[in-house]
Parts: structure tokens; sequence; C-alpha cells
């Protein structure tokens, strides 16, 4: 994975709530399950890590762009996009939701 982006730079602290949104352009389109299924990675290394009671590190590889993404702190929104092999790629924009 490449960031090819983070435009206006890493927040000084994580968002507390936000809208993430993920488009994927590819030559075809998976299901909806499948294409929700495939960020998980993504939106994991997107958190903040924190410690657990039992001692260990949750998200210990998040970078720390949102606090979580449960639902409270997180607004997930997947969309597939068909495009041609040259234009296959994967855009993300975390957007704060404010109050």
């Amino acid at each position: 994975m490449q960031i090819a982006a983070l435009i206006g730079g890493r927040p000084p602290e994580p968002f507390e709530k936000a809208r993430v949104t993920v488009t994927r352009f590819s030559i075809g389109v998976p299901d909806h399950d499948n294409l929700v299924g495939s960020v998980k990675d993504l939106c994991d290394c997107m958190t903040t890590p924190s410690l657990m009671a039992n001692g260990k590190v949750r998200n210990k590889f998040g970078i720390g762009l949102i606090r979580d993404d449960s639902p409270v702190h997180c607004e997930l929104v997947v969309l597939g996009v068909k495009c041609r092999r040259a234009e296959q790629r994967t855009e993300v924009v975390i957007e704060e939701i404010v109050g």
C-alpha cells in the first residue's frame, strides 16, 4: 500500500468522529459485502493505538488519524466504481464530523 498524498498533513490529534469514504476503482465491482469487508485492515491502520485492561495494545499498528473505527467514532462509506485497468486505485477521504 502506498499513501500518495496526505493533503493538509497529519492532524495534531486523531478525529473523535469522522466520515471515512473509501472508493475502490477497479475493472470489476465486487459484491457489497466483499467491498465493505475488504477495507477492514485499512480502517484498523487509521485508528489510534490504545492500551487494554489486560496490558495488550489494541490497534498497535494504527497511525492515529481517527480515534477508533467503531460506529461511535467512524461513519464508513465504501463505494465501488468500474474503470479501465490502467485507472485502478483506491481513494480514501477522511473528514472530521464536528458536533
